[in-house]
């Protein structure tokens, strides 16, 4: 993910590519913001801001608050690495989240997806031949943001795969990324063509 954000700091540096100025300096803080602007960049290492913290550190209290949910998700052992990377391109095309795709796409092939489902997901084509696990994610991630709940079948299975804690999970998993795609469709954040995959349609 590292070179991932890398990539997208050289296009997204010096100028507004959404509909407010995007954060790429402490200057723009306001003061009485500035200390939880800098305990937020802190918390990040001291990687650029680009995708939605671009935006949300406009409130870097919020932003910090959001990333240490988005990284407790993202390391709970509950829900594998490939499921999550599942989980994050399958909100960014029901959503229409142009920054998910692009961040999360090729991530999502490196961790173990295969290229067609990756490929059908891009199309919002119903991917075949998934196997019952990712069967189960891709379901439950789109029966959430299609009808806002999830059906008592898809929950079942959901459980009987991941437990009461990673069921929890993937539920806290899609809601933080839609948070995340809300931000970014609200403000019309464009993502950078990227190298070697496809944009969302």
């Amino acid at each position: 993910m590292v070179s991932e954000y890398n990539r997208a700091i050289r296009h997204l540096a010096g100028g507004s590519m959404a509909r407010i100025p995007l954060v790429t300096s402490r200057d723009q803080i306001l003061e009485k913001d500035k200390p939880a602007y800098d305990a937020f960049m802190q918390s990040r290492g001291g990687r650029p801001n680009v995708g939605p913290y671009s935006l949300l550190a406009h409130m870097p209290e919020m932003a910090q608050r959001l990333e240490a949910l988005r990284l407790y998700l993202r390391d709970e052992a509950s829900l594998p690495q490939k499921l999550q990377e599942l989980v994050m391109i399958s909100v960014a095309a029901e959503m229409g989240c142009a920054f998910i795709w692009y961040a999360h796409a090729a991530p999502a092939r490196k961790a173990g997806v295969r290229d067609d489902v990756v490929d059908n997901i891009r199309e919002k084509r119903v991917p075949t031949n998934l196997d019952p696990v990712e069967q189960t994610v891709v379901d439950f991630t789109r029966e959430l943001l299609q009808t806002r709940k999830v059906s008592r079948a898809t929950f079942e299975a959901a459980t009987a795969r991941f437990g009461q804690r990673g069921t929890m999970t993937l539920t806290n998993l899609i809601a933080c990324y839609a948070v995340l795609a809300y931000n970014m469709n609200t403000y019309e954040l464009e993502a950078p063509a990227h190298p070697t995959e496809k944009a969302l349609p």
